[in-house]
């Protein structure tokens, strides 16, 4: 029998005609925010002359020179309004509307009532075509609902499942990883009655389940073998080296994201511009940055893409996360994921369909142990791992060199064909793997810091700013190095804190690998700075005055608090994660008023850092408060050499200098919950768990099967629950 060509689904109507309506102003067809057009023209059709005169008595009264705010309706939660420019107040009348003259003026219209007391400025970037919005803060019941899932409309969301009953107790079986042999005596026992009568699972075996996950797993983005080779010329470990991955291809994980029609409601494609306004009037001093599509980053490469109304470009800035964790006792991995910025964080920092998804593991050479090494050896193997974990990301991110120069078409999940332009956006990793990640030198080095050419003598000095590391400079300084010896070459490079490599990122558009590198609070404060330095100073002094133990006696006393761990000896305490040294940075300054002096550097130490840890950690950060981290890290900076000159403690490392950028990391990219790796560390848990359904052997590709099934059942059940 032929094959029958299946008929396409047409595509969804975004309107229907029995919807549009006309609007009662200027009678014409609305297709979309009817009731914020009406609205709209009703303020172009109002008293020219009264709203003029309004306006002009605001603007005399504004002393900060922003402009005057619009008289808006505020009857729904959010409203579009049109701005008003300089130029159209001398003309007398809107540019956008109709004149004082015009007949639609009509003199007994009612004048529109004021904006809200206190509310949100949304400001569109111009190629997403759109009016700004007003999120009104008076009251709870003026917030705006959440954004919903679009509904399904699949009659069979659970295919390829013959029923719902067979998808429900696969994706039981999968999630929960149980074995063959427990999954054939659940099946036995449902169909041999002792259960229930009525059996709806149609599964004999753990086989006809498979085999219908098997087929499941192919509408997803699968995992791909690929095998190359690196020739390294190392003084010890010399030699060809074969690399077996398994790698996804990140193109096809942007298309499926979006193009997904339930991820449309929570996905932003342009850069925004949020300020907060109070007291009823519309004021650009105080910006606000919380998601990375309200940062500065995202905003000029908007304006960098071409601008065409009826084919819109929009930016789509990845982020990119990679960290080595344990899998078991002496099994170490080092999964990458992907996350999709303009994806809001309530999903994209969450699990399942929108989330983080697995691309790859760099492997390990196994042949090595580096634990074991000398220090030229141990100089090789960091070598080979450099290259090692350059070519895999290569690999994963090749498919969106070209198009983040060209662009792809593509009808996204709302309907609308854009101009995808992708690109790295954010790369969260600690600064071992980040060092790796930009080939350039370690934490040691003259110049370490990933974001700028800061001397390592300058690395105390968190309140100066130096020159930013670009990759304009970076190939200029591949291109002026001397050809004459290995020596010579390596000397010119270790000047410029580089190893002798080409990133690959340089050939990438929209994609800084200097600028993406973004401040850790984890790493970096929490572990880092307060952790591994500031801690153990307190440590030593405690030891020192034989207070130690009453320390800890008082910190065990401590009530128990919700979300708060219960330390009884933290001073014993060697090594740990960044969470347990969080919880003793928020308890330890009672505990450590009693021991001395108020005015101690110590406890005044202890008390700055917490307030810098509450500004790092805001969902939402404004102009005002990054004013406040800068001051509070100027007087920490200060505090920092009282310390060094009592107590000897050297801050020439470079996490203390990454405090430096933390104000401005906020501005580019939103808040910290955007940048952190906290994010990433419960997936070090599942592969861990995942690990232990492996045999060991070829463990990257049994995971990455595993991985592929958990994730193929996640987002089945996203569209069952649509």
């Amino acid at each position: 029998m032929p094959a029958t060509r299946r008929k396409r689904r047409p595509a969804k109507q975004a309107f229907r005609l029995q919807q549009i309506k006309h609007c009662r102003y200027c009678d014409e067809p609305i297709l979309k925010h009817f009731a914020d057009h009406e609205t709209i023209c009703g303020i172009n059709s109002a008293n020219r002359k009264q709203a003029l005169a309004d306006l002009s008595r605001r603007a005399h009264r504004n002393t900060s020179g922003d402009p005057a705010p619009v008289h808006v309706d505020t009857s729904s939660d959010t409203q579009m309004i049109p701005e008003v420019e300089d130029a159209d107040m001398e003309l007398g009348f809107d540019a956008d509307g109709p004149s004082p003259s015009s007949p639609a003026a009509s003199p007994d219209t009612c004048d529109p009532p004021s904006l809200p007391r206190r509310f949100i400025y949304v400001k569109h970037h111009p190629h997403a075509h759109k009016e700004p919005e007003i999120i009104s803060l008076d009251d709870e019941a003026s917030q705006p609902e959440s954004s919903t899932l679009s509904e399904s409309t699949d009659d069979r969301p659970w295919a390829p499942f013959r029923s719902y009953h067979d998808h429900k107790f696969a994706s039981r079986c999968v999630k929960r990883r149980m074995p063959n042999a427990q999954i054939n005596e659940d099946l036995r026992d449902l169909r041999s009655g002792a259960f229930s009568t009525d059996c709806l699972v149609s599964f004999r075996t753990h086989a006809d389940l498979d085999k219908v996950v098997e087929v499941a797993r192919l509408g997803n983005v699968q995992f791909e073998s690929q095998t190359f080779h690196v020739d390294f010329d190392g003084k010890v470990f010399s030699g060809r080296y074969k690399v077996d991955i398994e790698l996804r291809d990140a193109w096809k994980i942007i298309k499926r994201w979006i193009t997904d029609e339930t991820l449309a409601p929570v996905s932003t494609w342009f850069s925004q511009e949020r300020y907060l306004c109070l007291n009823g009037q519309i004021d650009y001093s105080n910006p606000l940055y919380d998601e990375p599509c309200t940062g500065e980053t995202w905003r000029e490469i908007d304006d960098s893409l071409p601008d065409d109304p009826s084919m819109p470009s929009c930016y789509l800035g990845l982020h990119v996360w990679l960290d080595k964790g344990l899998v078991s006792t002496k099994v170490k991995m080092h999964p990458i994921l992907l996350r999709g910025s303009w994806i809001h964080s309530t999903t994209r920092n969450g699990s399942g369909n929108g989330g983080s998804t697995l691309v790859g593991f760099p492997p390990e050479i196994a042949h090595i142990d580096p634990k074991n090494l000398k220090s030229n050896e141990r100089s090789d193997y960091d070598r080979i791992k450099r290259l090692i974990y350059r070519e895999v990301c290569r690999r994963i991110l090749a498919s969106i060199k070209d198009l983040s120069h060209t662009g792809e078409a593509l009808r996204f999940g709302d309907g609308v064909v854009c101009f995808a332009h992708p690109g790295v956006l954010i790369e969260s990793m600690d600064l071992e793997e980040l060092a790796a990640w930009l080939t350039i030198r370690n934490s040691r080095s003259l110049h370490p810091c990933p974001q700028c050419l800061v001397h390592h003598d300058d690395l105390p000095d968190i309140t100066r700013t130096f020159p930013k590391r670009t990759t304009q400079g970076m190939v200029k300084v591949v291109r002026t190095a001397p050809n004459s010896s290995a020596t010579a070459r390596n000397e010119h490079f270790k000047k410029h804190g580089l190893h002798d490599f080409k990133h690959f990122l340089w050939e990438f558009k929209n994609s800084d690998a200097y600028g993406a590198a973004s401040l850790d609070k984890l790493h970096v404060f929490d572990g880092g700075v307060w952790g591994r330095h500031l801690w153990k100073v307190i440590v030593a002094v405690l030891q020192k005055m034989n207070r130690a133990s009453e320390f800890n006696e008082n910190f065990d006393n401590l009530p128990r608090w919700r979300d708060l761990a219960h330390l009884s000896a933290p001073t014993t305490i060697d090594y740990s994660e960044g969470e347990t040294f969080l919880t003793i940075l928020k308890c330890a300054l009672p505990c450590l008023v009693q021991l001395m002096p108020n005015k101690s550097c110590l406890v005044r130490v202890v008390r700055i850092m917490q307030k810098i840890n509450i500004m790092l950690g805001l969902e939402v950060a404004t102009k005002t408060r990054l004013d406040l981290l800068d001051s509070m890290i100027a007087e920490y900076e200060s505090i920092c050499l009282e310390i060094n000159d009592e107590f000897g403690k050297d801050f020439r490392f470079l996490k203390q200098h990454m405090l430096s950028h933390a104000s401005a990391d906020i501005r580019a990219k939103g808040a910290t919950r955007n940048t952190t790796t906290r994010v990433g560390e419960g997936f070090q848990q599942e592969v861990s768990a995942m690990y232990k359904k492996t045999n060991g052997k070829r463990a990257e590709h049994q995971i990455s099967v595993i991985d592929e099934k958990e994730e193929t059942l996640a987002y089945l059940d996203m569209k069952v629950d649509a």
